[in-house]
């Protein structure tokens, strides 16, 4: 009777010790999800910063293809001039509707309830992604815009010499 409790008691010990696991081992894959979310929600904080910096840059832009125009002699710079400063403001634009879009995948991200899928957490780690990728090529079509402006404003200026 003895020899037999053991065996008995030994595996009560393993299903308790096994079901005091499963809280932990969820608890600890809650942790890392939460900790995922995180990481996630930082990454679009900072793509809304880039963003927010790409828009400031973009006004800043139109502000100095704006007073150039005015400066110039020619009709035909004053004409290049007001499509660099147009495509200044559509880049604008584009900038300010990613920002809302990051925003709004923010808040989504946000929602536990939500999250709670993988299917969805993998949607939105894809969004986040992409979103990245659109951010990263918002920052070069900016890059070259601001090239553009230079050689444009170059040109301008040995005219004006000339």
């Amino acid at each position: 009777m003895k020899t037999l409790m053991r065996p008995v008691s030994t595996l009560l010990l393993f299903l308790s010790l096994g079901l005091l696991g499963v809280p932990a081992a969820q608890a600890q894959q809650q942790g890392q999800q939460t900790q995922r979310q995180m990481q996630q929600m930082k990454q679009m904080q900072d793509h809304m910063q880039r963003m927010t910096q790409l828009m400031q840059r973009t006004q800043q832009l139109s502000q100095q293809m704006q007073q150039r125009m005015q400066q110039t002699q020619t009709k035909q710079q004053r004409q290049q001039m007001q499509q660099m400063q147009r495509m200044g403001e559509h880049l604008h634009a584009m900038a300010g509707q990613m920002k809302n879009a990051m925003e709004q995948s923010q808040t989504l991200m946000q929602n536990q309830e939500l999250m709670r899928t993988r299917e969805m957490e993998r949607d939105m780690e894809r969004l986040r992604k992409h979103l990245s990728g659109m951010t990263t090529q918002m920052e070069e079509s900016v890059q070259l815009m601001e090239q553009m402006t230079n050689r444009i404003q170059a040109r301008v200026s040995m005219k004006d010499n000339n």
